[in-house]
């Protein structure tokens, strides 16, 4: 592969595992799943995107640049990910955040400790963070600096090079079976690398699903084809795409506040210790329990972490319960 000859700065412990679950919450459709374990990582607190930043960061450096301008907003894993590992390798981050600078959340905390500069856009709309990285860089470069800048999610052709990888692991940790890969999207950047890596390899037996957590589904459809196209042609990837789909899993919109959601993660973690994030994998979990059925024989579901978000999401959980609890009493 085109993809050995790419720099990667290694952070991660892979191979991820794969493990059989037989019951991942005690309802029909969450039985009998293989579980690729991207929680796992073992670079800070893990997660998916550790494999994304292995390469990111290493493009950044073999372009001599000096900051990381970042695009995600305040409970964003990859954000507080790349802080920390560019921390590691002498670069400055300044993280673009949406909205105002109320509240707190343990991704951001965790950015500033790490050293990064945040600012926020005052606006609502999760686009205006790159259109405000966009015009930071184009002020740092005039002032004689040398961003990089990283969308959100890490989702470029490069940053899905940590996923072309993964694809060739999975492929030899199944063993020539067939499986529908089950795998939450945010921006888009897991799936398409994915999908590249699984094209230069004999994977006739996999199918991709998307699990859409944040955009509508025609919209990052397109984004995931034109990203895998040109992820594959980075990769070297001669074969054909294999059979790929998103569908819509959104729920109320991005973020936590789903009821299903929030009682499967509360069952997930009951049953069998699994954590699932609200934004994310509990929303994917979630379709996958509601339309098991409509996939072909084995599922493996592809765990990308987010444990800052769960311990978010049950912290705020907790408080407001027991702030309940005090007005019964009161």
């Amino acid at each position: 592969m085109a993809l050995a000859s790419l720099p990667r700065i290694p952070l991660g412990i892979f191979p991820t595992p794969v493990h059989h679950v037989a019951d991942l919450a005690g309802t029909p459709g969450l039985r009998d799943l293989l579980v690729k374990r991207d929680d796992l990582t073992g670079f800070a607190w893990g997660g998916n995107k550790v494999r994304t930043l292995e390469y990111v960061l290493a493009d950044a450096l073999s372009l001599r640049s000096d900051t990381i301008v970042v695009a995600g907003g305040p409970t964003s894993n990859f954000a507080a990910l790349l802080a920390v590992a560019a921390a590691g390798q002498g670069l400055d981050v300044v993280q673009v955040c949406y909205g105002d600078p109320r509240g707190g959340a343990a991704a951001l905390a965790l950015s500033r400790s790490a050293g990064a500069q945040v600012e926020f856009t005052g606006s609502a709309d999760r686009r205006s963070m790159d259109l405000r990285a966009g015009e930071l860089a184009g002020r740092m470069r005039a002032e004689g600096r040398r961003p990089y800048v990283v969308p959100r999610g890490g989702a470029t052709p490069i940053g899905a090079c940590g996923f072309a990888v993964a694809a060739t692991e999975l492929v030899a940790q199944l063993g020539g079976r067939s499986v529908s890969v089950v795998i939450p999207v945010g921006s888009g950047g897991s799936i398409a690398g994915l999908i590249a890596g699984l094209a230069s390899v004999d994977a006739a037996g996999v199918d991709v699903v998307g699990v859409s957590v944040s955009r509508p589904v025609a919209e990052i459809e397109a984004q995931v084809a034109k990203r895998a196209t040109e992820c594959a042609r980075l990769v070297g990837a001669s074969g054909p795409l294999p059979r790929w789909r998103v569908v819509d899993g959104r729920g109320p919109g991005y973020g936590g506040g789903w009821p299903e959601a929030d009682r499967l993660a509360g069952a997930l973690l009951q049953h069998s210790g699994f954590v699932a994030d609200p934004v994310y994998n509990a929303k994917a979990l979630l379709w996958l329990n509601d339309h098991r059925g409509e996939l072909p024989g084995p599922v493996l579901y592809w765990s990308t972490g987010g444990a800052l978000a769960a311990a978010d999401e049950l912290t705020t959980t907790a408080a407001a319960t027991a702030a309940v609890g005090e007005e019964a009493t009161s």
